[in-house]
């Protein structure tokens, strides 16, 4: 896969229809070659060091492959950066949405005219804040989920799980406005992570970036604006039941 370039996922004779870049993802930054961005990663405390570079449609943008560390652990990530006085917003929409679809379904970090693939998908949420991007997890298939109940805040929602299998010891997230962690039943340490979503599609995103990353295994409840993850599979379904969510897992 790591030969497979971004900048050849779109062309002006694809077969594939042109897709809008996802509404959510910032207009800002942009950049005008990959090591420019690499440079704005760098600046914000995560050095990425060049691999290989990798050459694309001629006059279509740059990329390169590089290797970060977060915490000690290293991760390759690939950086596709496109001019848009030559490719289309809508070629890149298609090039996003070919990258999250079988049979790559990539994890990707995006914003303004670019993208990068993170290999490794728990570490994507903090090349994101580095860069004021989003992570564009792959798109899993999800059930369908209740547009109701909905909470105007996370402590209505703490609430709403405590008269159900107990949120105590509630503690915000201190990077997540909209996240808290409360220690449930049956458990001494926190066992769930409540968050708020703005919108649908953020929602969503969250939920599919979570089953995504193996090393840690959730069971999540969602409905509405909200989801919920924890690290007990029972009690998971018993507040699915009393929450009126649906399972993701």
């Amino acid at each position: 896969m790591l030969a497979i370039t971004a900048c050849d996922s779109f062309s002006s004779g694809s077969a594939s229809p042109l897709k809008p870049i996802p509404g959510h993802v910032p207009a800002e930054p942009r950049f005008d070659t990959a090591d420019e961005l690499i440079a704005a990663l760098g600046k914000e405390g995560i050095d990425c060091g060049v691999l290989r570079r990798r050459q694309g449609q001629v006059g279509s943008g740059s990329g390169l492959d590089c290797v970060a560390s977060i915490d000690g652990e290293r991760f390759e990530n690939e950086v596709s950066v496109f001019d848009t006085g030559v490719v289309a917003e809508d070629e890149i929409g298609r090039s996003i949405a070919s990258r999250r679809e079988e049979p790559y379904e990539h994890t990707l970090v995006a914003a303004g005219n670019w993208y990068i693939r993170v290999l490794k998908p728990a570490y994507a949420p903090q090349v994101a804040e580095a860069l004021d991007a989003v992570v564009l997890p792959p798109l899993f298939p999800l059930p369908d989920i209740p547009k109701k109940p909905r909470y105007k805040d996370l402590d209505s929602l703490a609430d709403a799980l405590d008269a159900s299998v107990g949120c105590e010891m509630r503690e915000r997230e201190k990077d997540a406005a909209d996240a808290m962690t409360c220690v449930t039943q049956r458990s001494e340490e926190p066992c769930a992570y409540l968050e708020l979503h703005d919108t649908s599609a953020e929602r969503d995103d969250a939920l599919r970036l979570a089953i995504s990353v193996p090393e840690l295994p959730r069971f999540i409840v969602t409905a509405g604006n909200w989801s919920i993850q924890f690290c007990d599979r029972s009690l998971g379904r018993e507040a699915a039941d009393d929450l009126g969510g649906v399972v993701v897992s």
